[in-house]
């Protein structure tokens, strides 16, 4: 299951960087426009490359890819609109291109859809969260953890994401 929602998120991620303006620094969080960020969304990542994976992303001069899938676990109401290969209803996806150097990227959560809280299990949005360099993650010049929780819980305390190069 994991290695497919991982696929997922792999691929939503490659259609939203081809149809998205590119963003050069930390600052700007989201291809979504601002005002549609819900505050209750918003975390810090804090991105940790070691020497190797730096020298790795530098000498194929790319940028590195933050990308989080936010979804949940449908109520037994909301069956019909749930992922029929996961299981689970995609709430959108949040994109953000950084320069590779050790960094907290702030994640705003603009992506969210919002209005479909109400059909998920105490509407409590899971994220999944990936990192990579290059145009995917299968594709990518490093290998980052991730990390795969509640929301709530990126919330409590930056999450960190360790990189190596492949």
């Amino acid at each position: 299951m994991r290695a497919f929602i991982l696929a997922t998120v792999a691929a939503s991620a490659v259609l939203l960087c081809q149809c998205s303006p590119k963003t050069d620094t930390a600052a700007s969080t989201s291809t979504a426009p601002a005002a549609a960020a819900p505050p209750a969304f918003a975390y810090d990542v804090t991105v940790d490359f070691t020497p190797g994976a730096l020298a790795a992303v530098k000498a194929h001069k790319q940028k590195v890819t933050v990308s989080v899938l936010y979804y949940g676990n449908v109520t037994p109401a909301s069956q019909a609109l749930a992922d029929p290969k996961d299981g689970t209803l995609h709430l959108n996806t949040d994109v953000v291109e950084v320069d590779a150097a050790n960094q907290t990227v702030h994640m705003s959560g603009a992506g969210a859809n919002t209005p479909h809280l109400k059909d998920i299990t105490g509407q409590k949005p899971l994220a999944l969260l990936i990192v990579y360099a290059g145009k995917s993650p299968d594709t990518s010049s490093i290998r980052c953890t991730d990390f795969q929780d509640y929301v709530a819980t990126a919330q409590q305390s930056a999450v960190t994401l360790h990189c190596d190069a492949a």
